[in-house]
């Protein structure tokens, strides 16, 4: 018996072949274009192994020294459902990582903003995972912001604080806000 996940899986492998390698977002499959069993498929399996991160790291070189970005992961053991992933997704990586485990991920801020927030609006998530998603979307919009300014930057750390049930973190919202340098050199409040 035929499996009609499996079945427009291999479609979006197919149509995504030419475009997986390439740089040209034009070529990327369409969020819309995406077969509903694949979708559906995908963001249930995102929403038992996936996590939407705001990811803060120190960075010398940054005016208040911490590199805020987005990213969204999916890990697994078997690569083959991650494999679907980068290519209906069309962008993110696919990589080796501890246990013998392997994680998808999106890390461009551009991707996620044309690719990742529009399949999760597509495609919805429930419960708790919803509410992660609806952070994450929040923190994506404003960190596409250009300039960043001091308020947005710690909105998305607020936001930061409220995703996966407040889970473990390296870099505290508190921590981050004892080394914040609450004025630019410029005067002007606005953020690298």
């Amino acid at each position: 018996m035929k499996n009609p996940v499996l079945d427009a899986a291999e479609l979006v492998l197919e149509v995504s072949d030419n475009a997986s390698g390439a740089d040209n977002q034009q070529e990327r499959p369409s969020v819309a274009a995406i077969p509903p069993a694949v979708g559906y498929y995908l963001a249930g399996f995102a929403h038992g192994e996936g996590s939407f991160m705001i990811a803060c790291r120190r960075r010398a070189d940054y005016v208040r020294g911490w590199k805020i970005s987005a990213a969204f992961n999916v890990s697994q053991t078997d690569p083959e459902p991650l494999m679907v992933f980068r290519a209906t997704f069309g962008c993110g990586s696919l990589r080796r990582g501890g246990n013998h485990g392997w994680y998808f991920e999106v890390n461009s801020l551009g991707d996620i903003r044309s690719v990742v927030v529009p399949f999760f609006e597509r495609f919805p998530l429930m419960g708790a995972k919803a509410r992660d998603f609806e952070a994450f979307r929040a923190a994506v919009q404003i960190l596409g912001r250009s300039p960043l300014r001091e308020d947005d930057y710690i909105e998305v750390l607020r936001l930061r604080e409220g995703m996966n049930n407040g889970g473990k973190r390296r870099h505290t919202m508190e921590g981050i806000l004892r080394d914040y340098t609450p004025n630019s050199p410029n005067g002007t409040g606005e953020m690298r």
